[in-house]
């Protein structure tokens, strides 16, 4: 595909390419002079914590648990549930 850049060395992508307006796009030039765009999702500082590696492991681990979830539907189980956590016999 060949585009070409305008007054301001701004380029137009082409709709079919799924890029929307204010979109964020990482733009990598390559050894060669080749530039690479990559469409990116930031991710708010706030929610950062969960992007480190422990926690992806932790996520991936927890994932591949075979025990059965619990359910907790009443505001009494989830206090037993609490209780079993932070017992400390």
């Amino acid at each position: 595909m060949l585009v070409q850049t305008d007054a301001r060395r701004r380029i137009t992508l082409p709709p079919s390419l799924g890029i929307q307006p204010g979109d964020a796009i990482d733009l990598e030039v390559l050894e060669d002079g080749r530039i690479m765009l990559i469409p990116v999702e930031p991710v708010p500082k706030h929610q950062m914590w969960a992007w480190t590696q422990e926690s992806k492991e932790a996520i991936a681990a927890s994932l591949a648990d075979s025990r059965p979830s619990i359910e907790v539907k009443t505001p009494k189980q989830a206090a037993a549930l609490a209780k079993r956590w932070t017992d400390a016999g």
